[in-house]
């Protein structure tokens, strides 16, 4: 749930995952749940595949808008069904303040950031105006399209946003953009691919801020950043400066972890 930006009230999305598309099965239950002036918004996501993911192949606005709002950072975000967007707005205020510590920004606007998994944006686009400029990738097609359209909601110019499968890099990944001075990454829970951390150790940016929602995958990459790929023979070259966890989902097992690397 998050709130209009103009009104304050809260605005609630609605996100059915069907294998097929049949508005007429979902008619009673729309209309039940849009009885709550909260739902502003419900949407049909159609995956024809066997999973747990809620992006469709095809999505449809069943009822009111298709995109709703949020202020996070003194930023307005329009955030779509198929995008990825905190849902706990004020611990996502703790998390981007204790980012945005870790980066230690010179100040003068000179650094490059590169911002892995960036989804709608978030976290690029509250560091753009103290940087240089703002490379985000993510492979959902819709994110990159609200990432874009918020960062021109927001002013903000020096922001690149590209669609790319962080999983399926080859060797000409990082060459549409300059070496950065600070990566910040926020995978999904099976964390970063092999072929990503070995593109990071090559990269060498001076510091790495690592986003976790799974400490288990977490770790894992921690240790091939800092300590190397043996069965491999990539050395590592970076040291974990801190780890600071943060509860996003009050009284449940998940926190997000944030991890800062730093080069030896």
């Amino acid at each position: 749930m998050f709130r209009d930006t103009e009104t304050g009230q809260p605005e609630v999305m609605v996100n059915f995952v069907t294998s097929s598309y049949k508005p007429e099965l979902l008619k009673p239950l729309v209309e039940k749940i849009t009885s709550f002036p909260e739902v502003v918004s419900v949407v049909n996501n159609v995956n024809t595949s066997v999973g747990n993911t809620s992006v469709g192949e095809e999505e449809y606005t069943l009822y009111g808008k298709s995109t709703i709002t949020e202020t996070l950072r003194g930023l307005t975000f329009k955030i779509s069904a198929n995008s990825f967007f905190q849902t706990n707005t004020q611990q996502a205020e703790v998390l981007y303040k204790l980012i945005e510590e870790c980066a230690g920004l010179r100040g003068d606007g000179s650094e490059i950031v590169l911002d892995l998994f960036c989804g709608t944006g978030t976290i690029g686009l509250t560091l753009a105006r103290r940087v240089r400029h703002v490379y985000g990738y993510e492979v959902v097609a819709q994110a990159i399209s609200d990432a874009r359209l918020n960062a021109k909601l927001n002013g903000i110019g020096n922001a690149t946003f590209i669609q790319g499968d962080l999983n399926k890099i080859d060797e000409n990944f990082g060459s549409n953009f300059p070496k950065p001075d600070i990566v910040i990454s926020d995978p999904n829970r099976p964390g970063m691919h092999l072929k990503l951390i070995k593109f990071l150790l090559k990269l060498k940016a001076q510091h790495i801020i690592y986003v976790s929602c799974n400490p288990a995958t977490c770790a894992r990459d921690l240790e091939y950043l800092c300590h190397g790929v043996r069965e491999q023979n990539i050395e590592g070259c970076y040291k974990l400066k801190s780890v600071q966890p943060v509860d996003m989902f009050p009284h449940t097992p998940h926190i997000e972890c944030v991890c800062l690397l730093e080069l030896c």
